[in-house]
């Protein structure tokens, strides 16, 4: 009750500032096709209930769920928030389009339950992921059956993701969001800026165990967006909604990085990155100037069963879908989706 209480408290301030910053609510207050579910699954031996937003179109049955999890410091939140007044969020978007999603909380984050930090890592998370898909599978989340699931996530969301296809090869397409094997000029930035979440003063508030982390207060705007391409009220939104990361997430960043991991993918696969992430990109190996660029690189990395497309949305920093043209990149996530279809 505590986890769901603290959650829920966190989710109300973070619309309200949405709506005192002249942004329109986040989907999953609005849509009345959109619930929260929670899904019980075993982690490190223990039970952990994940919890997350559960949104389905209206009228015909879906084309298929598509499973959306954040990266490190990000939560559920970053499906349902527009990049700018007049946007949808991406959550909005895709069910508009027929798809069911699930915007799910990672172990440790957001509305999910707390396990202690160690245990939250990449290999524990995946297994999580991969008792997710199961569960979906067989209708025990919402009462359907989904029969074609595809991954989508967001930087270490990404990394899941992909070890997942890898490992138990359990869904039918991954949409990895920045997420490419390379190194950028911020990446020891970003490291140095990881704090513990106990002493920060939106996350503290929760009390958060030992060995949950956040980024410093004020450094989220440099980190992760571009200020070009970003809302004015973008950075202060990003501050108030900021989640936190464990210290096992941080013990095993790099593990998803290696090429036997994405070199054991037999699904479609669709690489997006922002021009102007400098945390993944624009470093000594891969300039992000196109989706061409950015195809010859990580086609090193995938087989070709992997059938790699990739993306760049012109303009934007590492948190992709908080960029005004986020629209952008929704519709060439949608029009690859349909792509495999036929």
């Amino acid at each position: 009750m505590r986890t769901i209480t603290r959650g829920l408290a966190a989710l109300v301030c973070g619309l309200a500032f949405l709506l005192a910053a002249g942004l329109p609510a986040p989907a999953a207050a609005a849509t009345g096709g959109c619930r929260l579910v929670a899904v019980p699954v075993t982690l490190a031996g223990q039970k952990v209930t994940l919890r997350g937003t559960l949104c389905r179109p209206s009228g015909a049955e879906p084309a298929a769920l598509q499973l959306l999890l954040a990266g490190a410091t990000f939560d559920q939140t970053y499906w349902l928030t527009p990049g700018d007044a007049h946007a949808k969020p991406y959550v909005t978007y895709m069910t508009d389009a027929g798809y069911a999603v699930l915007a799910l909380d990672r172990p440790g984050s957001g509305l999910s339950d707390r396990p202690p930090a160690a245990d939250a890592d990449l290999g524990s998370e995946v297994d999580a992921v991969h008792q997710v898909v199961g569960l979906l599978r067989a209708g025990r989340v919402d009462g359907h059956a989904y029969l074609r699931l595809i991954g989508v996530g967001h930087s270490f969301g990404s990394s899941v993701l992909v070890t997942d296809a890898a490992r138990n090869g359990d869904l039918d397409a991954v949409v990895a969001t920045g997420f490419v094997h390379s190194v950028g000029p911020k990446l020891d930035e970003l490291n140095q800026d990881i704090v513990p979440a106990a002493g920060d003063p939106v996350l503290g508030l929760t009390r958060p165990p030992a060995g949950y982390l956040t980024t410093k207060p004020g450094t989220r705007a440099g980190l992760f967006l571009d200020a070009a391409d970003a809302s004015p009220a973008m950075p202060a939104v990003i501050e108030l909604t900021k989640a936190t990361m464990t210290s096992g997430e941080q013990a095993t960043l790099a593990e998803a990085g290696d090429p036997a991991v994405s070199g054991a993918v037999h699904v479609p696969v669709f690489v997006a990155v922002g021009q102007h992430d400098d945390l993944f990109c624009n470093g000594p190996y891969l300039q992000c100037t196109d989706a061409a660029a950015v195809k010859t690189w990580e086609s090193w990395f995938y087989p070709a069963e992997a059938r790699l497309e990739t993306y760049v949305l012109a303009g934007a920093g590492h948190a992709l879908n908080l960029h005004r043209n986020a629209a952008d990149l929704f519709a060439a996530v949608r029009a690859w989706l349909g792509g495999l279809s036929h």
